[in-house]
């Protein structure tokens, strides 16, 4: 065998100890990857369920002030004006 011709026993080539190293890093690489797939399908699916939440409750709200438009104008009018007297003292004082 000359100094210049590659030799055909490094481990990389002949399956040696750097083989099940590889193997071990391509399975946690597809264990990652799952575990990050069923996270994102939950995280998808919570997002889901709290849009819908948020669309019914936008819904009822709707319906509310439609139904009674003088309570919400009056609802208003207090919190305004709560608000203001609030927001009045804390910067005079």
């Amino acid at each position: 065998m000359n100094a210049s011709e590659p030799s055909s026993s490094s481990p990389s080539e002949s399956g040696g100890p750097s083989q099940p190293k590889g193997s071990s890093v391509a399975e946690a690489s597809h264990e990652a990857r799952e575990r990050l797939e069923h996270h994102y399908r939950e995280i998808e699916q919570s997002y889901g369920d709290a849009r819908a939440r948020i669309e019914d409750l936008n819904e009822r709200a709707v319906g509310f002030i439609r139904e009674n438009p003088g309570l919400c104008i009056v609802g208003a009018v207090a919190t305004g004006f709560i608000i203001g007297r609030l927001a009045s003292r804390r910067w005079l004082v």
